[in-house]
């Protein structure tokens, strides 16, 4: 899907500044640290690459977004679907349905958005292969520590054998 139709969907008229150098800068860096403030674009800014790396021809789970909260991996969700893409999304949080999350991963999702509490236990009981994962996003990755993901974090990443 070309940019500017995406604009279109998202009622912008271009990628801002960070945005457009973090899309710049995903092209040849394989790690990449944003930092900016609130309000400033930064899930745009990791949405652009995500999206531009997902491959219809690809099944399975091609990008993972962690997440601290449910209202965040709602919030990006739903950027994500704005964006107006033919790309499925599964998000999966504490307090959801796990039966319907469990339904969502059978037919893989391109991008699966989840908090590392109930990502890990997905993995733990096999509902999705990790190993096809070519793109992790830690957002808000200091918040995820201070609520005590950090084995869960280490658990999902092991499992993402380019990642670990």
């Amino acid at each position: 899907m070309e940019l500017q139709k995406i604009y279109q969907n998202l009622q912008i008229q271009d990628m801002n500044q960070m945005q457009k150098s973090a899309y710049k800068a995903s092209e040849n860096e394989k790690d990449l640290l944003l930092l900016s403030p609130t309000g400033s674009g930064k899930t745009l800014a990791f949405l652009f690459p995500v999206l531009r790396n997902l491959k219809k021809e690809n099944s399975g789970i091609q990008a993972m977004i962690l997440v601290p909260s449910r209202e965040l991996a709602l919030q990006i969700e739903q950027v994500f679907k704005s964006m107006g893409t033919d790309f499925k999304v599964s998000v999966c949080y504490g307090g959801h349905d796990k039966k319907i999350e469990v339904n969502n991963l059978i037919e893989a999702p391109a991008l699966l958005i989840g908090t590392p509490g109930r990502i890990a236990y997905h993995l733990k009981n096999d509902n999705f292969d990790a190993t096809t994962i070519k793109t992790l996003v830690l957002d808000e990755f200091d918040k995820s520590l201070e609520f005590g993901f950090h084995d869960d974090m280490s658990l999902i990443i092991s499992e993402m054998p380019l990642l670990s």
